[in-house]
């Protein structure tokens, strides 16, 4: 079973594609590194990115969910945000992973077997605070947190680069509960003030790229959901009833908003 494919990006950015339609980034500085997500926990990620470097490196995550968070268990030490703690105990265990899996809408990756499935995460993450700062040597790694998507969810900048890892915080279709939407517009106004360090945004789904457009067009769209002024068009999501900002085709926008008056929903 084929397992990982490695792309370059940029001068110090590799991503790494991993099983059912995933990927994760490496940044590598000359003293240092950073793996950014760690997918579902298919295969042995942990070999192949120390196959890859050199120096010492670290693991930080963009948010709690199951194919983010999977493979962590294979790391020691792990940074996440605090507020995603009791969300990934609930999202990411093996069991969740292994069903995910099997029941993705492409069917499980060839050859796949429950064998090639990491085992949950056992020992605790270390928080990973807002605004923290990873110096690596030639390039460094910002955590900027984006609550929305999860209450931790994190985007990643890397100036030197002037790429913004917006992950699952801001995409093609982003997925929120409607009662976060106030906080989730007050996020990307946020994120905004750092928009001229970046020119390009690169996600963990799809086409892992969006124009830079889609931050602004995401912001305008939260709030037209909050005003009542959007399509509102209904949805059903990953077992889950809701409401879709804008239609499937909106030519001159870029993203969309899937949003559920559920609580509590645990994506």
């Amino acid at each position: 079973m084929q397992r990982f494919e490695l792309q370059a990006v940029s001068q110090h950015i590799q991503r790494i594609i991993l099983p059912c339609g995933v990927c994760v980034y490496l940044v590598q500085g000359t003293n240092g590194a950073v793996l950014l997500d760690t997918g579902f926990g298919i295969g042995d990620l942990r070999g192949f990115v120390e196959s890859l470097i050199t120096t010492p490196y670290h693991v930080w995550l963009s948010h709690g969910h199951l194919d983010h968070a999977g493979g962590s268990a294979q790391f020691e030490e792990v940074f996440l945000s605090q507020a995603d703690f009791a969300l990934e105990k609930q999202h990411n265990t093996w069991q969740r992973r292994y069903d995910e899996i099997i029941s993705g809408p492409d069917g499980a990756p060839a050859g796949f077997t429950a064998q090639d499935l990491q085992p949950g995460r056992a020992a605790p993450y270390s928080p990973l605070k807002a605004n923290s700062v990873l110096k690596l040597g030639g390039a460094q790694v910002q955590a900027i947190p984006v609550p929305g998507h999860t209450a931790g969810m994190q985007v990643f900048l890397i100036p030197e680069d002037r790429v913004a890892i917006f992950g699952d915080a801001c995409g093609e279709m982003t997925l929120l509960a409607k009662e976060i939407l106030p906080t989730y517009v007050a996020a990307l106004r946020h994120l905004q003030v750092y928009q001229d360090q970046f020119d390009t945004v690169l996600r963990n789904h799809g086409t892992f790229w969006s124009d830079k457009r889609i931050l602004q067009d995401n912001l305008e769209l939260a709030e037209d959901i909050i005003a009542g002024r959007d399509a509102a068009a209904p949805l059903k999501m990953m077992g889950v009833s809701g409401l879709s900002g804008r239609p499937q085709e909106h030519p001159g926008k870029y993203g969309n908003i899937f949003y559920t008056a559920a609580r509590n929903v645990c994506w």
